[in-house]
């Protein structure tokens, strides 16, 4: 069972974090899903989801969402992902 370390970052610090469980293994067919559910969980804007996003997750396990990827203007620097097995 995998799952994602959400945090929210402002000024280099963690503002608000969740443990969101996968349920299976992520892969590049169900990350934008999983993206989906931890915003909806924190209650911000769902960022922009590139394949190269979801391709560099699998292999890195850590992805910074960043302003510029969100399509709306969002309170906070960025939105770190990071993968880890239960």
């Amino acid at each position: 069972m995998q799952k994602i370390w959400a945090k929210i970052i402002t000024d280099h610090r963690v503002k608000k974090s969740i443990i969101h469980d996968c349920g299976e293994k992520v892969n590049t067919a169900n990350f934008y899903n999983n993206v989906r559910q931890i915003c909806e969980k924190l209650k911000i804007p769902t960022p922009v989801v590139l394949n190269t996003y979801a391709e560099n997750f699998v292999v890195f396990n850590i992805l910074k969402f960043r302003q510029r990827d969100f399509l709306e203007e969002v309170p906070f620097d960025a939105l770190v992902l990071e993968s880890g097995e239960d």
